[in-house]
């Protein structure tokens, strides 16, 4: 008679497992972020989260692990053993222009890519106050200069001015900052010449506070048509990066399905929607996860080719 009960019991306890396994997410989950607060990243995933935990019925909790221009939060996500249960909301940079030392930690193929859901408006940005108002204007300035002082926020974009400035004839000294956030307050108080911005700019050339000398993107900025692209000026330097949401290559296909399916709801939802339209005023770009796949793929083989362009140059 013990038999019976023990077969009923194992039979019980595999229903729990499969009613368990049915009800992801069931437990609060984790959005990684790798750019303090107070830049686009920051107010983009702010209310990702908050949609996402209303799709999903759970907790988002919005983490920052700030470092290595995003590279630190793409790094803990690649190597987390938490599967569904922690998501990495980056810009592709990181992961498709990471450099050697944040390589080691991670390679493009230990995330699954949920999608894409806008595009970045990377741009050369300077003060309203500073005494060149075009790029050509900027190029004089800098030859006249003994060195210009420039906020990086990423390794791309230092390898960009570097290599401008080497064309052009000018020194730069490279001051690293963290996102948006670190960049505005060295340009309003003229503490640099020029700085790198992934969209931040917008609010604060709305201000008057900021000018756009240049798109550092492939296309032309959708808030600033009037102002050339990199390629446009004569140099053969581009990146385009989209804003994704990843976790890690652990994570089982059943639950992958579910938070792509509540991504594709969440970019839906009027909230997100005025944020990406009109709050970070980015253009909606969005992306299959076997679209997303290809695009990081592509991406990091153009970035390895420039860095290979570079290296014979010198």
């Amino acid at each position: 008679m013990k038999k019976p009960a023990a077969l009923f019991g194992l039979l019980m306890l595999l229903v729990a497992l499969s009613s368990s396994a049915n009800t992801f997410p069931s437990k609060p989950l984790a959005l990684l972020i790798g750019f303090d607060r107070g830049g686009t990243i920051y107010t983009q995933a702010e209310t990702l989260a908050e949609v996402l935990a209303d799709i999903l019925n759970q907790p988002v909790g919005l983490e920052v692990r700030s470092g290595l221009g995003g590279g630190l939060a793409a790094s803990m996500v690649a190597n987390s053993q938490a599967e569904g249960y922690i998501m990495l909301f980056t810009t592709s940079v990181p992961i498709t222009n990471a450099p050697n030392n944040v390589v080691d930690s991670f390679q493009v193929n230990d995330f699954r890519y949920i999608g894409a859901i806008s595009e970045d408006q990377n741009a050369f940005v300077t003060s309203s106050d500073s005494p060149f108002s075009n790029w050509v204007e900027f190029v004089d300035y800098a030859r006249q200069k003994d060195e210009i002082l420039y906020a990086s926020q990423n390794i791309t974009d230092r390898h960009f001015i570097n290599n401008i400035a080497q064309q052009e004839g000018f020194n730069v000294r490279i001051i690293p900052v963290s996102g948006g956030a670190g960049m505005a307050p060295l340009v309003l108080g003229r503490d640099v010449d020029l700085a790198f911005s992934g969209g931040t700019h917008n609010r604060y050339v709305d201000s008057g506070e900021m000018k756009v000398l240049a798109s550092t993107s492939r296309n032309r900025l959708m808030e600033h048509p009037e102002v050339p692209t990199l390629i446009e000026l004569g140099y053969e330097l581009d990146m385009q990066s989209l804003r994704i949401l990843a976790v890690p290559k652990n994570t089982p296909d059943e639950q992958f399905d579910i938070l792509s399916q509540a991504l594709s709801k969440a970019i839906e939802d009027p909230r997100l929607v005025e944020v990406i339209h009109n709050v970070i005023r980015h253009p909606v770009t969005m992306l299959s996860d076997q679209e997303l796949q290809q695009f990081i793929t592509d991406r990091r083989s153009q970035y390895l080719e420039l860095l290979s362009t570079l290296d014979n140059e010198r």
